[in-house]
Parts: C-alpha cells; sequence; structure tokens
C-alpha cells in the first residue's frame, strides 16, 4: 500500500520541438486512465497543441478566461486553480493552454520562486488524483521548470535526427543545474524515440543506435503508426481507439506507462497498485474492448 497522498508528477520535457512530447504526454495519460488511475493532463505549452488536440480550441483562444498563467503569476489566485480544470474529457481531466501563456520569456523567470511555484498550486486542488502529466513547451523555460520541480519526474521524447545527442547533453546539463539550485533528485522514468521505420536513412539508424547503448532498457522506440494519428483526431489517446490498441506498435508504446509505473509510488485512492503494475497488454487490450470507444 503506497503512503504518499500527493499525486505523482511528471515533466514530459525536450527543449527542441517536434519530438513527440504531445503524442507522450496524451498516450501517458491515456495509459495510466486505461489501468484504473485518475490523471490531470496540464498543457504548459504556449502552443497549445495538446489543447487544440483535445477539441479546446476555443478555450485555448479565449483570453478572457481564467488560465494556468494568470494563476501561477498571482498567489492570491492559487485556490482558483480547481476553477480551470475541465472534466468533460472521458479518460482524463486537464488543464489547457491560453493564448494568454508567454513563452519563452514570462514574468514568472523573475518572480519569487518563480520556477517552483506549479508545486505550490498542486497542493490546492481539491480533487485526488494519482498522476499529473505535464506537457511542457519546446524550451527550457520556467514553465518547464515548474513541471520538473514539482515532481522530479522527467520523460524525454526525442526523434533520430542529427542534433538530437547534442540537445540532449544540454538539457541533462540544465537539468542538473536546476537540481542543485533546489536540492532536487531528478529520476529519469523513460526517454522515447519515435521514427518512421519506411523513411530510415544510415543517418538516423546512427541516432537510433546512439539512442539504443545510452538509455537501455528506458529507452523506447516507437515506429510511428497512422492509427495512431487517427486516434488524434479523434480528440483522444490511443487507448481509446480500437485500431491503435490492435496495432503492433501498442505494446511498445505501453512499455513507458509501464516504466513509470515501475518507478513510482502514487496514492492509493482506491486503485490496486500492485494489479495496476502488473496488468498484460492483452489484459489491457481485453479492459478497453469492454469500455465505450470515445
Amino acid at each position: 500500500m503506497s503512503e504518499t497522498t500527493q499525486p505523482e508528477v511528471i515533466a514530459v520535457s525536450f527543449q527542441k520541438g517536434g519530438t513527440g512530447k504531445t503524442f507522450t504526454a496524451l498516450n501517458l495519460a491515456g495509459g495510466l486512465a486505461a489501468r484504473g488511475f485518475d490523471v490531470l493532463l496540464i498543457d504548459l505549452d504556449p502552443q497549445g497543441s495538446l489543447t487544440a488536440n483535445l477539441g479546446k480550441r476555443e478555450v485555448y483562444e479565449d483570453i478572457d478566461q481564467l488560465s494556468l498563467d494568470n494563476v501561477l503569476l498571482d498567489v492570491n489566485k492559487w485556490s482558483e486553480i480547481n476553477e480551470i480544470i475541465l472534466k468533460d474529457h472521458e479518460e482524463f481531466d486537464l488543464i489547457p493552454s491560453n493564448t494568454t501563456f508567454n513563452g519563452n520569456k514570462t514574468p514568472l523567470d523573475s518572480a519569487d520562486a518563480g520556477e517552483n511555484r506549479l508545486g505550490k498550486v498542486i497542493e490546492q486542488i481539491d480533487q485526488d488524483y494519482h498522476f499529473i502529466v505535464c506537457d511542457c513547451p519546446p524550451d527550457l523555460s520556467a514553465y518547464s521548470k515548474n513541471a520538473v520541480t514539482a515532481g522530479e519526474n522527467v520523460i524525454v521524447p526525442m526523434q533520430p535526427r542529427s542534433e538530437m545527442i547534442h540537445s540532449a547533453n544540454l538539457l541533462f546539463d540544465h537539468y542538473e543545474t536546476l537540481a542543485m539550485m533546489h536540492s532536487l533528485e531528478i529520476e529519469y522514468l523513460a526517454f522515447t524515440m519515435t521514427y518512421d521505420s519506411t523513411k530510415l536513412t544510415k543517418e538516423k539508424r546512427k541516432v537510433i543506435d546512439w539512442f539504443e547503448d545510452t538509455f537501455d532498457e528506458k529507452g523506447v522506440l516507437v515506429d510511428d503508426r497512422a492509427a495512431f494519428d487517427r486516434a488524434k483526431w479523434n480528440q483522444a489517446s490511443i487507448y481509446t481507439h480500437s485500431e491503435a490498441v490492435e496495432n503492433d506498435q501498442f505494446p511498445v508504446f505501453d512499455q513507458v506507462v509501464q516504466h513509470v509505473l515501475e518507478q513510482t509510488s502514487p496514492p492509493d485512492h482506491d486503485v490496486d497498485l500492485k494489479h495496476a503494475r502488473n496488468m498484460s497488454t492483452e489484459e489491457l487490450r481485453e479492459r478497453i474492448k469492454e469500455a465505450p470507444e470515445a
């Protein structure tokens, strides 16, 4: 039995764009929810791709609506965090992004304890979540730092590009400094690399070889599939889409969820943690088939 009462907070972070952060965050949340966990998904990216993909573009564009940005910047509004949680998605709840977000240059950079505010705000949430998954922006701004300091858990999504090795080393150096400054014990739960096997060049193969050699069993190579993209068009994760669930890459991505469960200790909140951790891919598929499709 887990003794903690606080949710596990996970930052899906990489400072380069187009590496699969939103894909990974969305489907990690879906995979955890499919096992019975209560999950809150937070879109910290000012571009709002996750928010838009989940059918909330009008929320993203509503500049008059209270946003997470507003809450983080004003200590007196921290308790209002519950007002911006959207609860109409069947898999998980969502804190959307908004055009009020300021991207790389944000007042959070100069605010008192600006890198630690998200963790404090999370303490004000009324609902009991097992996991909070943060889709970070493609940078190392205050939003990304807040996600890391809030939970000290990081998943790093990559693609086989020429600059990937250099960029990964920069990320590790940056978060090592963040850990030293805030006395953190950052745990890298998993590393993902999404690639297209039909467009695999010799150069990309070299990056994949580096990925496998460097991250070993924590590295998950996912061959991108059209079925996964179709799940996104349904405004849901691959865990509610029948074609995606039956795809050969479904159990491959699910390794990411398994890595998370093996290395974290979420609160019980009426979930059999041992059973959730030991759930096989086939058992998970059967459970998904029995549920109505999104």
